[in-house]
């Protein structure tokens, strides 16, 4: 059984006997045999009939519509409960197993911290001026990740979080130094964020976010319930588990774009203690953004595969 990811413009699925039959600007270009589907992923642009979602009911295949412009739009049309209802029985299962929680929030802290060490590490050589912050930063995450590693069997989860803050708090401390005075940029600050690189950094969490719950309902998973992240009203827990060892890489593009020039102070306004990006900058961010988004979401989509594969074989040692 199969998943179907359909991103291109143009796309139109029919029906026929057994198949599913998939056309692009009128030309047929492939067909599968509905037997060998199980859910189909899907862009606002493919266009399909209403019979043909009585088909995917019929052959128990679900649909996932994926807004990349509007996530608030994305929708998911469930099959009649089948293979998935079992999947998710054995994630809520495992989530009261706090030894395979503990256990996989251990690999997640450990491959974020990694990164953020090589990100600090290969911005050496072309900032000696910053030398000295980086390497200090750099030996508080060696050393946390070598705590991780030797007190990895006695590490409670809360602990964990004290780690992953600390390593936050050193990290961040030597990447605000990355960027111009000019930019404002001192620590992380969410709730607003009150400039240029934090709101950057903000709306491209939240849009790889989202990416990370699509990926989880793709394979079957309940995103609401995550290892390192506890439950917590409306938030999809698993999917903040997975950005986690990503943010590191969405950290390095989003100094990318102020590095290049791609974005600059005046692309963003001052509004209620916020920082806001204004319509051209916007518009160069999205750009970017829609360039850069197939990686990070090829990467999710195999991070959440192997949240699946985890889940079905039990891989908590």
């Amino acid at each position: 059984m199969q998943t179907l990811f359909l991103e291109k413009t143009g796309i139109t699925l029919r029906t026929e006997r057994a198949c599913l039959l998939i056309y692009q600007q009128g030309k047929h270009i492939g067909s599968l045999p509905l037997k060998e589907l199980e859910r189909v992923v899907a862009s606002p642009q493919v266009v399909l009939a209403a019979g043909v979602l009585g088909v995917f009911c019929e052959h128990n295949i679900a649909l996932l519509v994926v807004n990349h412009s509007n996530p608030k739009r994305t929708a998911y049309l469930s099959a009649p409960m089948h293979s998935d209802v079992h999947r998710r029985m054995r994630q809520y299962a495992l989530y009261q197993d706090q030894t395979f929680r503990t256990h996989q929030a251990r690999r997640l802290v450990f491959l974020k911290l990694s990164r953020q060490y090589r990100l600090l590490a290969k911005q050496q050589d072309s900032r000696p001026d910053l030398r000295h912050v980086l390497f200090k930063a750099m030996e508080t995450l060696r050393h946390l990740l070598e705590d991780i590693k030797t007190d990895g069997e006695t590490l409670t989860l809360e602990r964990l979080r004290g780690v992953e803050g600390a390593a936050g708090g050193a990290y961040f401390a030597a990447y605000s130094r990355l960027f111009p005075p000019a930019l404002g940029f001192e620590h992380r600050h969410r709730r607003p964020p009150t400039d240029p690189v934090n709101a950057c950094l903000s709306l491209s969490y939240t849009l790889l976010h989202h990416e990370a719950a699509d990926a989880l309902r793709a394979v079957g998973l309940d995103p609401a319930l995550g290892c390192y992240h506890d439950l917590y009203y409306q938030r999809d827990s698993l999917a903040c588990d997975l950005l986690e060892p990503i943010r590191p890489w969405i950290d390095a593009w989003v100094f990318g774009l102020f590095h290049s020039h791609r974005l600059r102070p005046e692309d963003f306004k001052h509004e209620n203690g916020g920082c806001l990006l204004q319509a051209a900058g916007k518009q160069r961010f999205y750009e970017t953004y829609r360039r850069q988004a197939p990686a990070f979401r090829r990467l999710l989509r195999q991070y959440a595969r192997m949240a699946e594969h985890t889940v079905m074989n039990d891989e908590s040692q």
